[in-house]
């Protein structure tokens, strides 16, 4: 009887490991997801310089507008800091370039209380892949956003932020008035906007 007893306790014993074994699993696997992120943003880029050519252009110039499409993942590294990654698909008009940024993200919430607040910044550089007109050049964003938080694992972000973007090897073309024929040649481009973001993050 006493063995029996014995082979019982060892039993439960064993059930009981085995349960405190998977549970613990479960909540450290919830707490590394919890702290990664992914979001899905749109940005209406208002333009309001250009540089081009050695001439800055304003508004009343060139009605600058633009439209960005971005995706990019983040990890909690600490209670207030979170990095991370990302690629875009950016239209600016008025001057039309194309870019595909692949950018490096930095948030920093410094309010306890509001905990959706932040601050963050955006740094990369627009490669020209082998499909499509696009443009390379340096990218950054730095500006601030909030989060409301809908769901465990769901949220609305908005963002409002400086947008400064490097459009590199751009064709330029022109009437010459002594010989009424087409001069082309290449420069670089850089646009100043105010980013405007709404998105969804997970």
């Amino acid at each position: 009887e006493i063995m029996q007893i014995d082979k019982r306790i060892n039993k439960n014993l064993l059930r009981m490991s085995l349960c405190i074994a998977l549970s613990g699993a479960a909540v450290v696997s919830t707490k590394a997801q919890s702290k990664i992120h992914v979001d899905l943003d749109y940005h209406y880029n208002l333009g309001f310089s250009e540089n081009k050519f050695g001439h800055n252009y304003g508004r009343s110039d060139i009605e600058m507008g633009g439209h960005s499409l971005r995706l990019g993942a983040r990890y909690d590294v600490a209670e207030k800091w979170s990095v991370g990654g990302g690629i875009g698909l950016d239209h600016y008009t008025g001057d039309e370039f194309n870019t595909m940024p692949i950018y490096a993200t930095l948030r920093y919430k410094p309010f306890k209380k509001l905990t959706g607040a932040y601050a963050f910044t955006d740094l990369g550089y627009a490669i020209d892949p082998s499909f499509g007109d696009f443009y390379k050049g340096f990218t950054g964003k730095l500006g601030v956003g909030y989060t409301i938080n809908l769901a465990k694992h769901f949220g609305l972000n908005f963002q409002v932020a400086y947008d400064y973007k490097d459009f590199r090897n751009v064709w330029y073309g022109y009437i010459s008035t002594d010989t009424n024929m087409p001069i082309f040649y290449e420069s670089n481009a850089t646009r100043h906007s105010l980013s405007l973001g709404v998105g969804v993050t997970f």
